[in-house]
């Protein structure tokens, strides 16, 4: 279902085309009539108090043949990618719970995506913690979709839960620092971060600020948009997005301004003779310890 010409198609004349005519759910795409990005479900279903977020106008009205008209209009071109995002997940929602429930999954299915279209926290998280949580989208993304299923892959997200590594999958784990391009060595956190009986992955993404004007640059919200296009399953896109909210994510048009230009990705085999500190080699009274590793240091370690 190619929903960005369905939108198309109405571009110009304001108009909506039904998703597609073995859908049993009436669900359309289009432009309303103020030229704003729009879709409707109309199905039987209870009148409910809707709210709209800062990007997304929300509105319910009863037709006059008795049908509800469940409408999302875009109110900022800008988000234009994440909006088509949001209208599969809700198409795909409403078609799992049938023309007699669709409104009332559609809204439920809403107050998700609300907190990422509306809810502006506080702050947004800072430099390095953008670039780290990129750098682990990435790999998300790069590798362990494509190496595993989307659900695995999605579960192995450790680094939202607290966990001491950043994916942990098959019996192996994986820890991602995210360094300049000319970087020569990576800083330990914390001893827990490498510290395991069984052998794992250290994993080095380069990114390189860059200017927002550069063709090939990324940042935060492409980057997870770039994850969620590849989730089909709602249920497995809510875990993501609550994993997104653990770190401190909500979608800000801030993130915008961090732009990264990536430089590539090498991976280094962390097992019994790779350079690292562990808790048992240094006296109990220390509680814990950050440290740095000399890239050039652990080159025999390098995985193709």
């Amino acid at each position: 279902m190619e929903l960005l010409k369905k939108f198309e198609k109405g571009a110009i004349s304001h108009t909506y085309q039904r998703i597609d005519s073995d859908y049993k759910v009436d669900i359309f795409l289009g432009y309303n009539d103020d030229g704003q990005m729009s879709m409707v479900i109309t199905e039987k279903g209870r009148e409910a108090p809707v709210k709209s977020s800062k990007f997304i106008s929300v509105q319910m009205k009863r037709r006059e043949d008795g049908k509800l008209a469940l409408s999302f209009d875009l109110l900022d071109n800008t988000y234009k990618s994440m909006f088509l995002i949001f209208c599969k997940d809700i198409i795909i929602t409403c078609e799992k719970a049938g023309s007699e429930a669709a409104i009332s999954n559609g809204l439920m299915r809403w107050k998700y995506w609300k907190e990422m279209f509306g809810k502006k926290k506080t702050n947004i998280l800072d430099k390095s913690e953008i670039k780290g949580l990129i750098g682990e989208l990435l790999e998300l993304r790069d590798h362990f979709i494509k190496e595993w299923n989307v659900e695995t892959a999605v579960e192995s997200w450790m680094g939202p839960l607290l966990g001491h590594k950043d994916f942990e999958i098959d019996d192996t784990w994986y820890e991602v620092k995210s360094v300049n391009e000319n970087a020569i060595q990576v800083t330990i956190s914390s001893l827990e971060q490498l510290e395991s009986d069984i052998d794992g992955h250290l994993v080095v993404v380069r990114l390189e600020d860059t200017s927002s004007v550069s063709g090939c640059s990324i940042n935060l919200n492409e980057v997870i948009i770039s994850v969620a296009e590849k989730i089909s399953d709602p249920d497995i896109l809510d875990v993501f997005r609550t994993k997104l909210d653990n770190v401190g994510y909500a979608f800000d048009a801030e993130y915008d301004n961090y732009n990264f230009l990536y430089k590539g990705t090498q991976r280094y085999c962390v097992n019994e003779r790779f350079p690292r500190l562990r808790r048992n080699e240094i006296v109990s009274t220390i509680g814990n310890a950050k440290y740095t590793i000399l890239l050039d240091g652990i080159t025999e370690f390098k995985e193709d």
